[in-house]
């Protein structure tokens, strides 16, 4: 299965904030929306993105200061992309070695997606499940 089998199954808008926005805006549309990261932009072109690690990071040593705190100053810049080609495997093997939870996915420079590990995750465990009723049906017949 490749990551744009796991972005049909997703909502097709992407969460996306200005890099020029502070970090309260950030943390108060995430918590509307209920995810855990923002694409963070630039006139429309990938630049980073904020986590909720990049937000722990921010409010044990400014937390007073969310309002004035802009993204481009504590937003994550070193990105690992995914292509919507790329395997699940490829990208799940990637979040664990690097230990990031969230993947932008770009198609040329265009944002397309995110995916997190537990959109991987969850991929990953229905393939396996299909897989394993095949292999019982093959061994055992059908039930």
């Amino acid at each position: 299965m490749s990551v744009k089998d796991i972005l049909k199954d997703k909502a097709s808008s992407v969460l996306s904030i200005e890099e020029d926005r502070n970090v309260l805006e950030a943390t108060q549309m995430m918590v509307g929306a209920k995810v855990g990261s923002l694409i963070v932009t630039f006139q429309g072109k990938l630049v980073g993105i904020f986590t909720e690690r990049d937000l722990m990071r921010v409010v044990a040593k400014d937390h007073a200061n969310l309002d004035k705190i802009k993204l481009k100053d504590v937003m994550t810049t070193q990105l690992t992309v995914a292509g919507p080609d790329e395997d699940v495997d490829d990208i799940l093997n990637n979040m664990i070695t690097k230990r990031f939870r969230h993947m932008p996915v770009l198609d040329g420079d265009k944002i397309i997606g995110l995916i997190s590990i537990g959109d991987a995750v969850k991929t990953k465990l229905t393939r396996t499940q299909a897989e394993m009723s095949i292999l019982r049906e093959y061994m055992y017949g059908p039930h």
